[in-house]
């Protein structure tokens, strides 16, 4: 068996600024869900959030996407100095 060749490695050639920003102007399905990321994006703690949701296992994904979907409740996301909280609220 050979080891992998450096050349396969993912992280050799990560997507660039351009690559990522162009992603995002494809998969916006219309003007105002583009100006909404754009807004959401220059918020404190977003990137951070996004991060927790993006590393949560598919299965976990899953479930939270079914209670958001489904349930009588709403996340409210909210600072309290350094700190973001996350409250489940009724609609």
């Amino acid at each position: 068996m050979s080891l992998p060749s450096r050349e396969d490695a993912p992280d050799d050639d990560p997507p660039s600024a351009e690559d990522i920003a162009l992603g995002i102007l494809l998969e916006s399905e219309t003007l105002p869900q583009l100006m909404e990321l754009h807004y959401y994006a220059g918020e404190a703690g977003f990137v951070e959030i996004m991060r927790m949701l993006i590393a949560l296992p598919e299965e976990e994904r899953a479930l939270l996407r079914d209670f958001l979907t489904t349930s009588g409740y709403r996340l409210r996301i909210r600072r309290e100095g350094a700190r973001l909280v996350i409250d489940v609220v009724p609609r």
